[in-house]
């Protein structure tokens, strides 16, 4: 299965990093222009470099130009749109099935709301996203996915938060606060599903309509 790995901008945790690199492998590795730095931290060398390099410092940005391998798309500072979502871009062209963001949050709190409104775009497609850092790991569930099983030896509480006006048929088994073909409303039960508890593997969540945000968390 065709996975990218992008390296964005955010906080990212460089043994937390490194641990997760030694369990995963990727075909392709997106640098997002401040996320070169942790590349480099890494001792990563990524295929592809996107961004309008406002953040990278030029050192660090020209040690990568001298590589004929990596191939670089820069954009103007002034643009329609960020680089995180130029690099998912980018990965949905090369015809990726799963997509992996470190960096996608951090203290930046309107990157980091926008980066997981970005996990809308591959979820259309069917294609698996993800940002993860040492104490979360947040994909969105809906549209083709509508299921997905858990497990408490990874992440011990959830949250549900809803995307769409209405999620039905919202079902949550395995944890402390189940529900079952529940109706959730973004006006009015946001924050029911925030803080849940998983005590049984696998858990499970699942929904018939709308979209959700995942969290998995640890403290």
């Amino acid at each position: 299965m065709s996975e990218t790995l992008i390296i964005s901008g955010g906080s990212i945790d460089i043994d937390f990093a490194c641990n997760y690199l030694k369990n995963h492998s990727f075909e392709h590795i997106i640098a997002v222009d401040g996320g070169l730095e942790s590349a480099m931290k890494m001792n990563l060398v990524p295929g592809y470099i996107v961004g309008d390099f406002d953040t990278v410092s030029k050192d660090i940005l020209d040690s990568y130009r001298t590589n004929p391998n990596i191939v670089f798309r820069q954009f103007q500072p002034e643009k329609d749109f960020t680089d995180t979502q130029s690099a998912i871009n980018l990965a949905v062209e090369l015809g990726t099935l799963s997509i992996t963001i470190f960096g996608g949050i951090g203290t930046r709190m309107d990157h980091s709301l926008a980066n997981i409104q970005l996990l809308q775009m591959p979820l259309e497609q069917g294609i698996e996203a993800v940002i993860i850092n040492s104490h979360n790991r947040i994909r969105l569930l809906g549209v083709k996915r509508k299921e997905i099983e858990l497990k408490k030896s990874e992440y011990k509480y959830v949250s549900i938060i809803p995307m769409s006006q209405c999620i039905t048929g919202l079902t949550l088994t395995g944890m402390k606060y189940p529900l079952r073909n529940y109706e959730m409303y973004i006006d009015q039960t946001i924050s029911l599903g925030v803080s849940n508890e998983i005590i049984e593997e696998p858990a499970a969540v699942k929904l018939k309509s709308g979209k959700i945000i995942l969290i998995e968390s640890r403290d």
